[in-house]
């Protein structure tokens, strides 16, 4: 198949779950032998010839991203997303621009596919080319679920944004569902959702996130008594998990283990998650090259999260890597992994530090869940298994295109 993939991000270095799931979704399709284009949002300096998304594509081409896109401030950008008829991360994240790019590759190059990463690149995506086309959307995570949860459990100021947002979700969904061949949902409960208002002749699939067992690989147990949560900070529930655990959970677990460490780990920490270092035991890296060795010195691996949809795919890395995963019941959805056998569920602070402190007291324990946890990703949720799923659909959709 000839593929033509667009997306707001560059997906490279992989810093954030959006990223991986876009580069390696696409580097499993261009190992099958599939030529992929591909049109990003990025504004940094050249790519070298050797980049490893320059190694996957075919074309590159690339958009400057949008003022709204580049506010560092997300207050700043709530309230101007609040001006738009479009969602906040329509609003945020649309450029016109993508579609002259579109346009002007469709003129040279026949596509079997159009891979939009998003529901506001989509959206982007001219109509007349679409019925062309096929499109399939990647929505990676529902954004209609996560502005549902926000209504119910946010603060005062997050409920009214909730309801505004919710209240231009339908015609947005509208215009973008008259686009779509094919839409991709990260998860059961997502699909179920999508199902109230996607058109029946729309084709629905569940296309779980996954996890490079290759790099993720397990070490030799850790010795020390030591948290991890690694996660990219420029997403709001991230902060939220990360500050939640250090003010909630982890004085507990440290009341019954003294010398528990807990390291937060990834890219673009806030001032409110950088102070969260003060409080004795807590470290904040910031950004790091290579993640997999903080999972090697962990004990256990934390999911305190409390918002959000998809799956989260630092609990497979985690469970990649053979380290015992204790999280909330949204920090674990999506994935087919059982309370008790391949990790541990609590929502309430004081169940989820007693399940830590029992992990730091029982070396078998963790171990018999981290072995367990690496074989069930290996079963499922390895990237090879889950394009072979996927594969056969694309080509059908595609027309049987080799």
């Amino acid at each position: 198949m000839r593929i033509l993939a667009v997306s707001p991000h560059l997906p490279w270095p992989l810093y954030g779950g959006n990223m991986v799931r876009i580069y390696n979704l696409m580097r499993e399709l261009a190992r099958r032998g599939h030529e992929l284009d591909f049109v990003a949002g990025y504004d940094g300096p050249p790519l070298e010839n050797d980049h490893p998304i320059r190694k996957l594509c075919h074309k590159v081409r690339f958009y400057r991203p949008p003022a709204s896109a580049r506010r560092k401030n997300p207050v700043l950008a709530a309230f101007a997303s609040l001006l738009s008829p479009l969602p906040y991360t329509a609003a945020k994240f649309s450029v016109q621009e993508v579609q002259g790019i579109i346009r002007e590759m469709l003129k040279t190059q026949r596509f079997d596919l159009i891979l939009a990463n998003f529901a506001f690149m989509a959206n982007l995506i001219p109509a007349d080319l679409a019925r062309q086309t096929p499109v399939v959307l990647d929505e990676h995570e529902s954004e209609g679920l996560l502005w549902r949860q926000y209504r119910r459990e946010g603060g005062i100021g997050k409920r009214v944004f909730a309801l505004v947002n919710l209240a231009k979700m339908g015609r947005f969904q509208a215009a973008v569902c008259s686009r779509l061949a094919a839409m991709m949902a990260a998860s059961e409960r997502e699909a179920a959702f999508t199902r109230t208002f996607l058109p029946s002749r729309v084709k629905l699939w569940v296309v779980p996130n996954g996890v490079d067992t290759d790099f993720f690989i397990p070490s030799t147990p850790a010795g020390e008594p030591e948290l991890v949560l690694c996660a990219g900070f420029r997403v709001y529930r991230n902060c939220e998990a990360a500050i939640w655990f250090v003010r909630q959970v982890f004085p507990e677990v440290r009341k019954a283990v003294p010398d528990a460490q807990f390291r937060i780990v990834g890219s673009n920490p806030p001032a409110e998650v950088r102070q969260l270092g003060d409080v004795p035991g807590v470290h904040v890296t910031g950004t790091v090259k290579d993640i997999w060795p903080y999972y090697c010195r962990a004990a256990v691996s934390v999911a305190p999260y409390r918002y959000g949809e998809g799956t989260k795919l630092k609990v497979l890395e985690a469970m990649a890597c053979g380290v015992p995963v204790v999280s909330t019941t949204i920090g674990c959805q999506g994935i087919e992994a059982r309370d008790g056998e391949h990790l541990l569920v609590a929502d309430a602070p004081g169940p989820f530090a007693q399940h830590i402190v029992n992990l730091l007291r029982n070396p078998s324990l963790r171990a018999e869940i981290g072995e367990r946890a690496r074989t069930l990703v290996e079963q499922k949720y390895a990237w090879e298994k889950i394009v072979d799923d996927l594969e056969p659909k694309l080509l059908e959709l595609a027309g049987g295109a080799p």
